[in-house]
């Protein structure tokens, strides 16, 4: 659980690398989720607010690697599968948890 007004930010790095002929060209991966508890605001169905993301590890553009992130979400949510086209590479949504 959390206290009102603090986040929680848990995040991982990955290089992913791709073969052109002869070169070798590897961009760093930032991915991971922000989780905020409502405090007063919570309720039985929204304890906290969250973001999934994907993105450079200093907010670089992406784009040349990344063409699409798919985050797919538990079944109880509507539209469990989210694929998002464009920076930013995140998901925001309301729910009773957070993420370890």
């Amino acid at each position: 659980g959390g206290r009102g007004g603090r986040a929680r930010h848990s995040s991982r790095h990955q290089v992913v690398m791709a073969s052109m002929e002869d070169a070798l060209i590897s961009c760093p991966i930032s991915f991971g989720t922000i989780a905020m508890f409502l405090g007063k605001k919570a309720d039985d169905q929204a304890t906290h607010k969250w973001t999934l993301f994907v993105r450079g590890p200093n907010n670089e553009d992406i784009t040349y690697f990344v063409a699409k992130v798919v985050f797919t979400l538990h079944p109880s949510f509507a539209q469990p599968v989210r694929e998002i086209l464009q920076p930013p590479f995140e998901v925001t949504e309301f729910g009773w948890g957070e993420f370890e």
